[in-house]
């Protein structure tokens, strides 16, 4: 290749231009090209599966809880007419057994718009919340609390894709940007033309980055934009935007990796071993060391603890109401004593007892609780500290931003859940306590669930604030690269 007297850009693109052509005819870039396409198409296959697994798994549950209060509605009604027999766990004139589980109602969380490009802590966290009285630790802390990357699913998703093969297919276009050409001998001699060492490198650089760009970018984002009609309103555009940017800076980043490796002046082989030595230390080692890291700065409460908190203040339930615990089965012997007296029914001892002993319980293992969410927050501001010594991490938190997989709309989901348990109890306290009846009119206005999502402008900075961090990165290691191969470092 011979180069005439040129301006800079008109050199840049002559190198873009030719670069293509070798790249292509030694088949490299098509092959690799054509593996992101598979792995790409793979992946959101994996996302897009999980994510229509979810929605049917609410469908389901929403369905029950209509079929369920249709069928309470009817049994009232029969039971107001005396067509119905009386039992109390199954009479929704009950307010008792309605609190319970008779009446099925269910906290949910719908998918984000483009849940399937991070499956995140969609496959470790609950979408959806079974409400009744019973305390919260029973139905709402039975799954370990962990730091938001220990929760990451070993799905194979898009995410997956980026955060951990993109950097390994950067590799393997990029270890040998400078070394190939000075090992051929060809390195002097482009140098000897009016062409500089940088000049040379982000030419290369920009074939094989617009390459894998052109296939990890549009791909996915054409497919949702095709299949997902929810994917098309402006604020899904925007985080698509910010999906972009995202996944652009973490690509220079790495390049510009392979870059200042090549600057070194170093041989092919070692410059490949550096990479991927770079490569595991980014994203496997400093994940795992941040892990314990979290651990041990911030450590989550005692499973153990809980459950030996929550077993003590049973018992103390238990004896605190054991007069009602021990009342007679009355009304197995006299049926007529569960029958609507006016609006009064009698709710029997024993499902009162159980009702004030829930109660009782949550309110003395609240502070444990409260000291589990603290926890859970505590870890998730630590890692966001930490993510910078981590791109990996730093790209994974806000892939999981974008696609509502994140652990911050999970925590939302929790406490609107509690909320909305807190709620249901205080519909129920004074009916159960008074011995009121429910009433057709009553069941129709029970509390209902209503998900609130969370603030988008909120969600928004903390995804341009990972994306500006990771552009950061990358020129930072971009420009000391440029800057070893202008003063000639390469090595000829």
């Amino acid at each position: 290749m011979t180069l005439v007297k040129s301006r800079p850009l008109s050199a840049l693109s002559l190198i873009v231009r030719h670069e293509a052509r070798i790249l292509v005819r030694d088949r490299t870039l098509p092959l690799v090209c054509c593996l992101l396409a598979l792995m790409v198409g793979y992946g959101l296959f994996v996302g897009l599966a999980q994510a229509t697994l979810r929605e049917r798994m609410v469908a389901q549950v929403l369905k029950h809880e209509q079929e369920t209060q249709t069928a309470n509605t009817g049994t009232l009604e029969s039971v107001l007419a005396g067509r119905s027999a009386l039992v109390p766990f199954s009479n929704p004139a009950n307010p008792a057994a309605l609190a319970g589980t008779l009446a099925g109602r269910f906290a949910t969380i719908p998918n984000a718009p483009l849940a399937a490009m991070a499956i995140g802590q969609s496959d470790m966290m609950p979408n959806y919340y079974r409400i009744s009285y019973l305390s919260k630790v029973q139905f709402m802390y039975d799954t370990e609390i962990e730091n938001p990357w220990n929760l990451l699913s070993g799905h194979f998703d898009l995410s997956f894709v980026i955060v951990f093969v993109l950097p390994l297919l950067v590799t393997t276009l990029g270890y040998n940007l400078l070394s190939a050409e000075r090992e051929h001998g060809t390195l002097r001699m482009l140098c000897s033309q009016p062409l500089s060492v940088a000049t040379l490198l982000t030419g290369k650089i920009i074939v094989r980055m617009l390459a894998l760009l052109a296939i990890a970018i549009p791909l996915p984002l054409i497919v949702l934009l095709l299949i997902r009609p929810e994917t098309r309103g402006a604020e899904q555009l925007l985080l698509m935007l910010s999906w972009s940017a995202l996944i652009t800076a973490y690509t220079l980043f790495w390049f510009a990796v392979a870059a200042l490796v090549n600057a070194t002046g170093l041989s092919s082989s070692t410059n490949a071993l550096i990479m991927v030595a770079l490569w595991t230390t980014f994203v496997l080692i400093l994940p795992v060391t941040m892990n314990l890291v979290v651990g041990l700065v911030s450590p989550a409460p005692s499973r153990t603890e809980l459950a030996s908190r929550t077993r003590v203040a049973t018992a103390e339930s238990l004896r605190e109401f054991e007069n009602l615990y021990s009342a007679d089965y009355r009304y197995a012997s006299d049926p007529e004593a569960l029958l609507v007296k006016g609006e009064r029914i009698e709710v029997p001892s024993r499902m009162r007892a159980f009702f004030l002993a829930k109660q009782s319980v949550d309110e003395k293992i609240e502070p444990l609780l409260q000291a589990f969410d603290r926890q859970l927050l505590q870890q998730q501001r630590l890692v966001d500290r930490l993510s910078l010594l981590s791109p990996a991490i730093l790209v994974n938190e806000a892939l999981n931003l974008i696609s509502g997989t994140d652990t911050r709309r999970f925590v939302a989901f929790k406490d609107q859940t509690e909320a909305f348990h807190d709620e249901w109890r205080q519909y129920f306290s004074p009916r159960i306590l008074e011995s009121r009846a429910m009433t057709a009119q009553d069941l129709s206005s029970l509390p209902q669930w209503h998900w609130n999502e969370i603030s988008a402008s909120e969600t928004r900075w903390s995804i341009w604030r990972r994306t500006a961090l990771m552009l950061a990165l990358a020129f930072m290691v971009g420009g000391v690269a440029l800057a070893r191969s202008s003063r000639g470092s390469a090595g000829f």
